[in-house]
């Protein structure tokens, strides 16, 4: 089995968990809070073989079925009882939110080691939030899964160091340590680690470090989620080209840097879409050296090459030359950039219905959406108006994000495609395309229509409002990775935001999730 289904303290210290919940035996020894188990519905072999996920999931049901497994023997004493009144009002509200699984009685006898510093716990809590484990055998690779380890080898007041605290404190934000409030903190930790990277950059060392381009990425998370910027990467795409360039073609040849590399690249590759700007030739180097039979990289080398042509037709569309030669070479030059975009989109779509195991999400019915209680968040922030009469269940949140930054990079290549098809009737003086170029600008139409409506219908499991607990009243543990879906599910929704071609429902929903995550999250 999977040594990340061990407990987070566990993971971190490397050491082995009895996986006994609610709170392991080395944690409960240590008087440490076991606050990293993965969702078993979340937990299962992401190999495309489903014969090996019903094993491992009826493995796992044996095991919770076995002899004094999932007990520990400091609660098996503990009985049921009443609180008095006087003690109900004396329980710590924000004990009851993290012990739910507790009677009231016993919030009252939790150990001074748990109770400990509020900033300690948001650390924790950040790690849950954001951060993915890998598959089993590589079909989703993680999310930032290296940064406990980077963390803790990362000294006080270092980029690092501000970086997860900004971050931690700023999902927190309503929380106070003494006479400080968190969203005060965050802010305060983010202008330090901006200081630290303007220091980095202008003395030019360890810019190689992973723990630089970690907190690189961290701050541009933050900016996104909490001060609501809107686009990718923004002021930082230099500062990643310029850190990605100093750690050379190494970074592809070490596990922990080719993931952090995978990070950078697609953040940067999310930015030149949306804006169509061409890919710097180390890019198209980089992605040259990638294995494209396994699909997440295939998606990435097919993404690269839709925003090259891209970039390429918004060049070449946006001026007219009056001289007869100077028109006649662009309009050979659409002609072939037409072809070449068909070509590729007829490839995409061929590979693409290829796809089978894990890489086919599920189609569920809305009543399988959680409420915002049923997913620890409040009623006050209700999930955005879904449109459709069935949402898309993929297996892992990876895989989400990878469809849609697919679907969305299409999405533009297509609106590029009949931009091209457009310029090439204007050269010829036509008032529109010929019944050919119609018959093309349709078609991608009703492309774009289809491909808006798979982003859309992906929604409510990047935002985490498809997470079901196994009983009713269950434990109400945090969703592993809830923040980095939602950090996901931007691009896209920008994407569809500012199409040309999709309709004003999506354009109206993707409005109101990207509304919905700055008003839940933003620093106010």
């Amino acid at each position: 089995m999977c040594v990340t289904r061990s407990c987070l303290p566990c993971r971190g210290a490397k050491a082995k968990c009895d996986l006994v919940r609610p709170s392991c035996g080395r944690c409960t020894q240590r008087g440490l809070i076991c606050s990293g188990f993965p969702e078993d519905a979340d937990f299962v072999f992401l190999d495309e073989n489903e014969t090996a996920q019903r094993n491992s999931q009826r493995a796992r049901k044996e095991w919770r079925r076995s002899p004094g497994a999932g007990t520990s023997s400091s609660l098996t004493h503990v009985q049921q009882g009443q609180q008095s009144p006087a003690a109900a009002n004396e329980v710590d509200e924000f004990l009851r939110q993290q012990y739910s699984w507790l009677n009231e009685r016993a919030y009252t006898q939790v150990s001074e080691p748990l109770k400990r510093d509020l900033e300690a716990r948001a650390v924790e809590r950040f790690f849950i939030n954001w951060t993915l484990h890998p598959s089993n055998h590589g079909v989703s690779p993680g999310h930032m899964h290296d940064l406990p380890m980077l963390f803790l080898g990362a000294p006080p007041d270092s980029i690092l160091w501000h970086a997860v605290r900004a971050v931690a404190f700023a999902d927190m934000r309503n929380e106070s340590s003494g006479d400080s409030p968190f969203y005060v903190k965050s802010r305060l930790h983010y202008g330090a680690a901006l200081n630290r990277t303007r220091m980095i950059l202008h003395d030019q060392q360890d810019l190689s470090n992973d723990r630089v381009l970690s907190a690189i990425l961290l701050i541009d998370n933050f900016e996104l989620m909490y001060l609501m910027r809107t686009d990718p990467v923004g002021p930082h795409s230099e500062a990643i080209k310029h850190i990605l360039h100093s750690r050379g073609d190494g970074q592809l040849y070490d596990s922990a840097q080719f993931s952090l590399w995978r990070l950078a690249h697609h953040r940067l590759l999310s930015r030149q879409v949306l804006l169509r700007e061409q890919p710097d030739p180390e890019q198209i180097a980089w992605v040259s050296k990638l294995n494209v039979d396994r699909p997440d990289l295939h998606i990435c080398a097919d993404v690269l090459h839709m925003n090259i042509l891209s970039a390429a037709a918004k060049k070449l569309t946006q001026t007219i030359d009056d001289t007869e030669p100077i028109r006649g070479g662009k309009l050979e030059q659409a002609k072939q950039m037409t072809q070449e975009m068909l070509n590729l989109i007829e490839t995409i779509e061929s590979w693409t219905l290829e796809m089978t195991g894990v890489w086919k999400p599920k189609i569920e019915d809305t009543q399988s959406i959680a409420k915002p209680q049923d997913v620890g968040e409040s009623p006050n922030f209700p999930i955005p108006h879904f449109p459709c009469p069935r949402f898309l269940r993929y297996q892992d949140i990876w895989l989400a994000y990878m469809w849609n930054f697919y679907a969305a990079s299409q999405i533009v290549l297509r609106e590029s495609l009949t931009d091209v098809v457009t310029y090439a009737a204007t050269l010829l003086n036509q008032e529109e395309p010929d019944e050919n170029g119609m018959s093309v600008i349709q078609k991608q139409r009703g492309r774009v229509d289809m491909l808006s409506a798979a982003i859309i219908r992906s929604f409510p499991m990047l935002l985490g409002f498809t997470h079901r607990h196994e009983r009713p009243g269950g434990p109400r543990v945090l969703q592993q990775g809830k923040m980095a879906g939602r950090l996901f599910s931007l691009f896209s929704m920008w994407v569809v935001q500012k199409a040309q071609f999709t309709s004003s429902q999506h354009k109206q929903t993707a409005s109101e999730v990207i509304s919905w995550i700055n008003f839940r999250h933003g620093l106010h």
